[in-house]
């Protein structure tokens, strides 16, 4: 543990980040992961037309929670015909989401086209790319690195880098997002290649999930000059921000009007914002009407693992959320101004709202009918990403001088009893009584 106070941030998480997803990797059995089959499919139909010969993902791996070793030893020996599976180049914008996972399972069917190995090549690459990317990503943060790799390696983040999920994907764009944020607060100065930076960003947030948008609503609160070919916005955007300032209730309540005028629109053939406010109440309040709330939406945002079947154990999430407000606490306090603080914590509100209101529109009606008085499909994993929004407003809550041995100290000791009590929980559940 001496180590740890020379190493860096990024060194630690790589070192702990191919520990824990390539042992989650190989203990988790092919389709026990939320939707792996379907992101397979997906993943596969980027370079294969699918016919009614073609290898169906989704209907022939098995999911049960025991492994049958026999059956499961057929996935890794019955080959798929190749032949039956012709060549199409289905890429599109979506595409983005499934580049590690594509190259993994292309070069899989090169060596050997059996389901086995095709999807472990694509949970290999899946699981490169989410190390190297949140490695190269902690070096590239200006703040809050530690509470970077902590959430990084949460069971529920290890869970969805060793499998097919693009999860990895939407995580890496959200936090190189949050980043760029956090250098801009730093340098305070916007240029116009951050310009070109943003467009960027905003295309590959909006390739993964359209909601992921909200997140460049943080740029305006962060206090910057703009230079070179953009110098000349400095004087309107100074008179813009006064005037804001000035009339900040005023801004403040426009801004409410605006989120209920665009739930108006959006449930307006859905029973309207009554119902909308009864939806919401029953499915983030009442347990008894929705009985996902307290373990797939909230536990699950941390270690609600497998098929939604494993669940982290409560005392162990508790300890999870006190690591993580110290770490937030002991993180610097003059980085980023009130109104970012306050503007990050409302857009993590939004989040969620935007992810239960979706969830209610496109999936809800399939699974319960339309006028159903709960949202559901919405999984706590959705919110992991953002939990990192609630940092500015934390930190400036109280002022914990703590070291950053002793940050890295306890956040290494709280990952790695998540890592043993989820490997626990994961063997003996699928592999406990094999035969």
């Amino acid at each position: 543990m001496n180590r740890i106070k020379q190493i860096k941030v990024e060194n630690l998480f790589f070192i702990l980040a191919t520990i824990f997803i390539f042992s989650f990797m190989f203990v988790f059995p092919i389709n026990r992961v939320p939707d792996e089959t379907n992101h397979a499919r997906m993943t596969w139909e980027t370079f294969h037309k699918p016919t009614e010969t073609s290898f169906k993902w989704m209907d022939e791996i098995p999911s049960n929670d025991k492994v049958k070793l026999a059956e499961y030893k057929q996935i890794f020996a019955q080959k798929i015909d190749m032949s039956k599976e012709p060549f199409q180049f289905g890429v599109s914008l979506k595409t983005i989401s499934f580049i590690p996972q594509l190259i993994g399972m292309t070069i899989g069917s090169w060596i050997s086209p059996t389901v086995g190995m095709i999807i472990y090549m694509g949970r290999i690459f899946n699981a490169l790319a989410y190390i190297l990317g949140i490695y190269f990503l902690i070096r590239y943060f200006k703040y809050g690195k530690t509470s970077l790799m902590f959430i990084s390696l949460l069971p529920i983040m290890v869970q969805q880098a060793s499998s097919l999920s693009y999860d990895v994907m939407n995580y890496l764009e959200v936090m190189l997002a949050l980043g760029f944020i956090t250098n801009l607060a730093y340098s305070k100065r916007f240029t116009t290649r951050n310009l070109i930076q943003v467009i960027g960003l905003a295309i590959l947030l909006l390739a993964t999930k359209p909601n992921n948008i909200l997140v460049l609503g943080l740029i305006p609160f962060v206090p910057f000059k703009f230079e070179g070919a953009l110098a000349f916005l400095n004087r309107p955007m100074q008179a813009v921000k006064a005037f804001i300032s000035k009339f900040k209730v005023v801004f403040y309540l426009l801004f409410i009007v605006g989120v209920v005028a665009v739930l108006q629109f959006l449930m307006k053939n859905q029973g309207g914002l009554h119902h909308y406010g009864d939806v919401l109440r029953n499915t983030l309040f009442n347990p008894e009407l929705n009985d996902n709330l307290n373990g797939i939406l909230s536990l699950g945002m941390f270690g609600y693992l497998g098929n939604l079947t494993l669940q982290m154990p409560l005392w162990l999430i508790f300890i999870d959320i006190m690591v993580l407000t110290l770490l937030f606490l002991s993180s610097k306090k003059d980085f980023f101004t009130n109104d970012f603080a306050n503007a990050s914590w409302i857009l993590f509100l939004l989040e969620i709202l935007a992810a239960i209101t979706v969830m209610y529109i496109q999936w809800t009606p399939l699974v319960l009918g339309k006028g159903a008085n709960i949202s559901v499909g919405s999984q706590g994993r959705y919110f992991t990403p953002f939990i990192i929004l609630l940092l500015p407003l934390v930190a400036n809550m109280a002022n914990i001088d703590l070291s950053r041995h002793k940050r890295l100290k306890i956040a290494t000791v709280t990952l790695v009893a998540n890592f043993l009590v989820a490997m626990y929980l994961i063997l003996f559940h699928y592999w406990g009584g094999f035969a």
